[in-house]
């Protein structure tokens, strides 16, 4: 691996917090590296182009782990099924990352179905839910619960601070960012909105941790806190999560393998919306929790 590439890489991983990441929307893909892959295909999902691997260790990049990757050809997919074993190329810039070439070594049978006893039935929340009122701890060390902000919108997210995908955790992060820049740019909106970014990782990512995570994305912790759940060792983010059917699970090396979710709750701490995955904008995101302060304004003043 050459010298640039490694420069690159360390923006990943090896406990850089990823300082260098923008938040700026209309940041341009550079210092694209490519990582040679091979694994077995758990699930496709041609709608989205995307198809879920249980691939092998990518020397000096990532451990053996099940997950998504996107791509952008959908040719690559035409011919993929369950159980197959492949090989392709793991594109990845500063921004995103997809495979950029996929082909089958060999087919395989798809992986076997679930018997009775492996089926957790799920009791998801759904909009206009109370959420339950957890107790979890931000980057100072204080205790802290969706009441604590009764009476303001919020929006949260999960992550954990060493994800190496920067369409994974990372987006997630730069998205909140420039989510809060333009919150406090609106004045109309001040003292009406919190955003919570909530860790699935408490063994490691301690108040210390996220506190420098935080840093790194440029946060205002006054109106962006960054969560762990130290006292229960995650229980609490697991009743959270199965609720609004987040799923996590631990890999070799320290990575998780997980999917996404960005939550947004009412004044009342009420479920007004789950959105998937990462294909949104942090200007959408901003213009509902508008629309949920404004609906909240016209009932208290009665019109």
């Amino acid at each position: 691996m050459n010298t640039h590439s490694t420069i690159f890489i360390s923006l990943f991983v090896g406990g850089a917090f990823l300082s260098s990441c923008s938040t700026r929307d209309d940041q341009k893909q550079t210092d694209l590296v490519t990582f040679p892959l091979r694994g077995e295909v758990v699930a496709v999902d041609s709608a989205k182009l995307r198809v879920t691997i249980s691939h092998k260790e990518i020397p000096d990049y990532m451990m053996a782990m099940t997950m998504p990757f996107k791509v952008k050809d959908a040719k690559l997919l035409a011919t993929l099924e369950s159980g197959d074993s492949v090989v392709g190329t793991l594109a990845v810039s500063r921004t995103e990352s997809w495979l950029a070439a996929l082909s089958v070594l060999s087919k395989g049978e798809p992986p076997s179905t679930l018997t009775a006893g492996d089926i957790q039935m799920k009791r998801l929340f759904k909009p206009g839910d109370p959420l339950p009122n957890l107790p979890f701890v931000n980057q100072d060390g204080n205790r802290v619960s969706f009441s604590t902000f009764r009476g303001k919108v919020l929006a949260f997210t999960f992550v954990y601070t060493r994800c190496p995908l920067p369409d994974f955790c990372i987006r997630m992060s730069s998205h909140f960012a420039r989510i809060q820049k333009l919150l406090k740019d609106d004045p109309s909106l001040n003292d009406r909105w919190h955003l919570m970014t909530i860790s699935f990782d408490p063994k490691f990512d301690t108040p210390k941790v996220l506190k420098e995570y935080g840093r790194s994305y440029g946060a205002d912790f006054s109106t962006w806190d960054f969560l762990t759940d130290p006292e229960t060792s995650g229980r609490n983010v697991i009743r959270l999560a199965d609720g609004l059917d987040l799923t996590y699970e631990d890999d070799e090396g320290g990575l998780i393998s997980h999917n996404l979710r960005t939550v947004l709750v009412d004044q009342e701490g009420r479920l007004v919306e789950v959105i998937n995955d990462n294909e949104w904008k942090p200007e959408e995101v901003v213009e509902k929790m508008r629309t949920i302060v404004n609906s909240e304004l016209s009932i208290v003043n009665g019109q």
